[in-house]
């Protein structure tokens, strides 16, 4: 084959592939989980979680570290100032939460990206 049809070729297959990924980005949704079943191979993935606040403290840097349980075990939920317009959380509130998973001295947890992505049950 001449070089500019393998060109023409390669060029309408890696745009075709690429409106494929952008239209099918919208129906991957995060695996949802019980909290018991986060563990080291999902760090750096999206989590969904349902789960009840059991605690909520907020540092000097106005990092807000909410301690979350559903019925198997609980893990810390980190939501950084620069996350803003986050629902009004408190104690005892059933909630969903889609984060990423991190790991932060030896701990699991999780981190809250985008306000959007927490609401009330």
């Amino acid at each position: 084959m001449h070089d500019k049809t393998i060109f023409k070729i390669c060029s309408v297959t890696t745009i075709i592939g690429l409106v494929g990924i952008i239209f099918l980005t919208g129906y991957v949704n995060p695996e949802q989980l019980k909290i018991e079943d986060i563990d080291k191979s999902k760090i750096d993935n999206q989590v969904e979680v349902h789960a009840t606040i059991q605690s909520i403290h907020n540092t000097k840097s106005q990092t807000r570290i909410i301690t979350i349980a559903d019925d198997t075990t609980s893990i810390n939920l980190v939501i950084f100032p620069t996350t803003i317009n986050v629902i009004e959380l408190n104690k005892g509130d059933r909630i969903i939460v889609v984060a990423k998973v991190t790991e932060y001295n030896g701990q699991l947890e999780l981190i809250l990206e985008d306000s959007s992505k927490i609401q009330h049950i």
